[in-house]
């Protein structure tokens, strides 16, 4: 499934995998190789549309590590 985001500039695009996992993909239109939402050291990009350090916080908080 796809979806797009912040007036079509981020697109979210999530899948199931086999076993049950998911897969949650980011892409962010006109951005090249850098960090979204972080300071501007190194690749960091503080204008992106999204923070991709929230995200990932998030996304691991959704999903638990299964034992």
């Amino acid at each position: 499934m796809s979806e797009a985001l912040d007036g079509g500039q981020v697109t979210r695009a999530t899948t199931r995998c086999p076993d049950g996992s998911e897969v949650v993909a980011y892409r962010v239109e006109p951005m090249g190789h850098a960090w979204p939402g972080e300071a501007p050291v190194g690749l960091g990009d503080p204008d992106a549309p999204i923070n991709a350090t929230d995200l990932l916080w998030q996304f691991f908080a959704d999903h638990p590590r299964r034992r």
